[in-house]
């Protein structure tokens, strides 16, 4: 795993090296091993090494034979044996074991369309110096970042934002838009950033800049097209044990020591399992809880590792986590809301101190129908019966007279606003509550309560392709291009790679992705119970506690932090006059939500938590008297 950057000057410039080295530096955490540093007339590439393949070898950036060829690449080529053999047959000769020479050289064969051989995760730029082009691409469910400016000077890439953001003439105009769509969906998603001047490649996606002139090409999407007729349930369970493995097996490549998180749930418990069927050494799996009771998963990982003899490693995340804030904001990016950030931190801080590559069971919820929205959407279709003149007229009203935030408001916001095609989807703050914060002048720009950004389909998603499916396959296309490149997959990358730590998500191998998408809704979610096809692969390797417990995400017990032991943290920064004048929410709102919350009478913890990294955000990157960078 890595950290690549870069600057291509438009204006017949040399790009300066002391940048470049700048633009590596600040991604040293991605790439502790090593730093390269090349300028090849017009362009300037910057890389951080994190050794994980061909340890003595795949130095970046790496040129091809003729010298006209310069790689830059992040992640890791899972099948580029495969790749290699086939080149090989093709007159393709090789000086190394890496997986960067076989993407350089697939790319000499094929050009763009090499991603389409490509199964891994990745973010790579190359720089053909005749044709004065560069050429980047992302994976296909979006595991690696890429941040992009253009610029009239010049164009500016980097993993991270911070990168970016260290190259002149890059600026830092805040979007109120997508600090609408923060507080929307607790991210900023799709090709946006909260800057306005720069941008996000798009998973699966591929960038060609060429004479000034910039192309983004979308090269593939996962199809939920369920099979009709569906085959029988014990073909789709043999295909899918089989997938598992392969893409479980695939992830053990390393010369470098590798474990796996683990918390108790199915999910995580598949991916141990399969690692222990592998044979050799106990599985490294590692384990964080919380002294709250009703958070921590701790024992329910224990039974696990019992069960599996893994080599397990366990810590108790406490209130002063807070103390990491900054931390968390900076290594981040962008203003992220996700308050699971905090366990994934501190489970891979403690990863790295035992192993290099870490394996986790990300994407299962996405996969196998596994969140308990698409149970509570299929219960809310008693609602599409409900004329919509009658939602707008006495639902909506009967919902402005309750108080904002209380549960009864919210069922009855979601119940006047459900939508037949998607139902009830909001992952953030209605727009109800964002109207009720909001100061005028955001009230203004965003228009009354801003956009419903938990409403809005990806980018390349249409109402045609949703309106043939099933509810819960429609749900899951959402949550597979937009939850989960933009929430769950980059939470895990700034943790993991905050801390040099290499995670990878076996669950997310394209093929069994594909797999998925044809597997009927019925054998994912039936009767209620989730992930049905594959908890039945997996009851002959797990205990069954693993499929009784109640299923729990990643939470952070924030609510009673907030009305104890973080209470003081959270009213000095939100009610101090810095981050009252910042024009974004009324005063009188945030004193409101404080004392609303510390007397126990509603839980804002979501809004406060929310609230407190957008300041630190704009402490962190804008402020010109703190910012960091």
């Amino acid at each position: 795993m890595c950290g690549i950057a870069g600057i291509v000057e438009l204006r017949g410039a040399v790009p300066d090296r002391g940048t470049l080295e700048r633009m590596a530096t600040l991604l040293a955490h991605r790439g502790p091993d090593e730093q390269g540093i090349a300028v090849i007339g017009q362009a300037g590439l910057a890389h951080r090494r994190l050794s994980i393949i061909d340890l003595s070898g795949g130095h970046q950036p790496m040129a091809d034979a003729t010298g006209t060829l310069t790689l830059l690449f992040n992640g890791e080529i899972y099948n580029f044996m495969d790749v290699r053999r086939e080149l090989e047959t093709r007159g393709h000769r090789f000086a190394t074991r890496s997986d960067t020479e076989v993407l350089l050289q697939a790319y000499q064969e094929w050009g763009t369309d090499c991603v389409l051989r490509l199964n891994g995760m990745y973010a790579f730029v190359i720089w053909d110096a005749p044709r004065r082009r560069l050429f980047a691409a992302r994976d296909r469910l979006g595991k690696k970042p890429f941040y992009y400016a253009l610029t009239p000077d010049r164009f500016v890439f980097g993993s991270e934002l911070k990168a970016v953001l260290a190259a002149p003439g890059v600026p830092r105009d805040v979007d109120p838009a997508a600090v609408d769509e923060f507080l929307s969906r607790y991210y900023v998603g799709g090709a946006r950033t909260i800057l306005r001047g720069v941008a996000k490649l798009p998973p699966a996606s591929w960038l060609s800049l060429e004479e000034g002139r910039l192309t983004v090409q979308r090269y593939w999407r996962p199809a939920f097209r369920p099979d009709a007729p569906a085959r029988r349930e014990e073909e789709y369970l043999e295909e899918l044990e089989a997938l598992f493995r392969d893409a479980v097996r695939r992830r053990m490549i390393s010369d470098v020591p590798l474990g796996a998180f683990l918390s108790g749930g199915v999910d995580s418990s598949a991916i141990v399992a399969m690692m222990a069927a592998e044979g050799g050494p106990p599985v490294k799996t590692f384990t964080v809880g919380f002294d709250e009771a009703g958070y921590s998963e701790v024992e329910d990982a224990r039974v696990v590792a019992r069960h599996l003899g893994t080599d397990h490693h366990e810590e108790t995340v406490r209130p002063d986590a807070i103390a990491i804030l900054p931390d968390l904001v900076w290594h981040y990016d962008e203003p992220f809301g996700d308050s699971s950030m905090v366990p994934t931190w501190y489970v891979a801080r403690m990863a790295r101190r035992h192993v290099t590559v870490a394996l986790s069971g990300d994407g299962g919820d996405e996969l196998f129908a596994g969140y308990t929205r698409y149970q509570r959407a299929l219960d809310e279709r008693r609602l599409d019966w409900i004329p919509e003149p009658l939602k707008r007229r006495v639902l909506a009203p009967l919902a402005e007279a309750l108080p904002a935030g209380a549960p009864a408001r919210n069922r009855l916001y979601a119940a006047a606003h459900h939508s037949v095609l998607t139902g009830g989807y909001d992952l953030g703050l209605y727009p109800y509550i964002k109207s009720w914060l909001y100061a005028p002048a955001m009230r203004t720009q965003v228009g009354n309560g801003g956009g419903n950004g938990g409403a809005a389909l990806p980018a390349g998603l249409t109402r045609a392709d949703l309106e043939p499916l099933d509810l819960v396959s429609r749900l899951q296309w959402i949550d597979t291009l937009a939850y989960l490149p933009d929430d769950i997959l980059t939470k895990v990358d700034r943790a993991s790679m905050a801390h040099s730590l290499e995670a990878r998500a076996p669950l997310l191998d394209y093929t069994l992705v594909d797999f998925m998408a044809r597997v009927p809704s019925r054998l994912k979610l039936r009767g209620g119970v989730s992930k049905y096809l594959f908890r039945k692969m997996l009851a002959k390797h797990l205990p069954a506690s693993v499929f009784t417990k109640r299923k729990q995400g990643f939470a952070v017990p924030k609510g009673e932090w907030f009305r104890r032991d973080l209470k003081t943290v959270a009213r000095e920064r939100l009610l101090d006059p810095r981050t009252l004048a910042r024009g974004y929410f009324r005063p009188e709102r945030i004193r409101e939500v404080l004392q609303l919350h510390e007397a126990g009478q509603r839980d804002y913890s979501d809004w406060i938590w929310c609230l407190l990294i957008l300041e630190e955000w704009h402490r962190t990157f804008i402020d010109p008297a703190t910012r960091r960078i």
